[in-house]
């Protein structure tokens, strides 16, 4: 596990430019990523995945026609 200043400097290398607003929901849904896993933390990995998603945009089903 890392402390909350390596934390803290992987999260800024992963989102320059972004505003507070773009980080709080990279925050939330790394968080939302790690109770999905039953994890008891938030990982360095959880937070990767959550700015790909905050980036790209949640996958949604398309309805079936």
């Amino acid at each position: 596990m890392y402390d909350r200043s390596e934390y803290a400097r992987k999260l800024a290398a992963l989102t320059p430019g972004f505003s507070g607003a773009d980080i709080m929901n990279i925050c939330n849904e790394g968080a939302i990523i790690a109770a999905r896993k039953n994890a008891t933390a938030v990982t360095i990995r959880d937070f990767e995945m959550a700015t790909e998603r905050v980036i790209g945009g949640i996958e949604r089903k398309l309805p079936q026609s």
